[in-house]
């Protein structure tokens, strides 16, 4: 019975994946044909940064990373998650971030950053440091049970120059749904947690699970964070964007065509369209 009721519910998963994908293609095609329009009469539209946020990379899937950030080399300008300013025109910009900062993002994946020079964004909860994630999962996005939380020392050896540090709150727990005195706690506390741990300012913030409403987002402002970022795949317009900034979650699993989708901002339309989707 359970392995019939797994089967089904990756059945599922695989048919609303491949949705996606289809969708996001046929929005990608539409958007290249209205540039194409708009090119023609000497409006060229702006460019926009994909923020990808990655969760989990295995040792296993190591190699399937390291693809997509040969693809990120070869078409794409990697820029910090908080990049203010215009973006270049020769090609996409997209910035990297990692959600729950699990020892396998150093053992596996800022190896492959460091070699390209490229930037990212870890965010961290800070109390399960050097623990394994003990928090509610969900969907296949989210770390598996015996993965660890990277230490205060492999956190505290980072470099800054090519790794920023942001808050993603002290225990992980949906902010939204806890009292306005435990929601400033984890969002403050975390902040000095963080900037006593690496002796560094930490400005940016991720939402866990995606969580937020009006009231967050002001007691994260209170506290001192300049960007929040939430789980929404829409593009940013970094020349006019304010506090609140969204990413597309991606995963080393990801096929060529899909991430070359995400990278492009193809996902952008779950935000407006189906917002109910954004965490499926």
């Amino acid at each position: 019975m359970f392995k019939e009721g797994a089967f089904f519910t990756m059945s599922v998963a695989f048919v609303k994946r491949q949705i996606k994908l289809a969708i996001s293609l046929c929005y990608f095609l539409a958007q290249n044909i209205l540039r194409f329009v708009l090119q023609l009469f000497a409006r060229t539209p702006q460019r926009r940064l994909t923020i990808l946020c990655y969760h989990n990379i295995a040792d296993r899937e190591r190699s399937k990373f390291a693809r997509q950030m040969d693809v990120l080399r070869d078409t794409a300008h990697v820029v910090p998650a908080d990049y203010q300013g215009k973006l270049p025109e020769d090609k996409i910009s997209v910035a990297i971030t990692f959600d729950d900062a699990l020892a396998s993002i150093i053992d596996n994946a800022l190896p492959e950053l460091s070699s390209r020079s490229f930037h990212s964004t870890i965010f961290v909860p800070v109390n399960w440091l050097g623990r394994q994630p003990g928090w509610a999962m969900e969907g296949i996005w989210l770390p598996q049970r015996d993965q660890m939380v990277m230490t205060k020392e492999q956190l505290a050896g980072l470099s800054s120059s090519l790794v920023a540090i942001g808050s993603h709150s002290l225990n992980h727990p949906y902010l939204s749904k806890i009292d306005g005195q435990s929601a400033r706690e984890e969002i403050q506390g975390s902040r000095t947690a963080l900037e006593n741990l690496i002796d560094h300012q930490v400005r940016l913030f991720a939402f866990p699970y995606g969580d937020y409403d009006g009231s967050i987002i002001e007691h994260c402002k209170n506290a001192g964070y300049i960007v929040g970022f939430s789980d929404a795949p829409m593009q940013v317009d970094p020349v006019r964007s304010g506090f609140l900034r969204g990413r597309i979650h991606t995963d080393p699993s990801d096929g060529p065509l899909e991430f070359y989708l995400k990278i492009n901002g193809a996902y952008a339309w779950m935000s407006d369209v189906i917002p109910s989707l954004k965490r499926s």
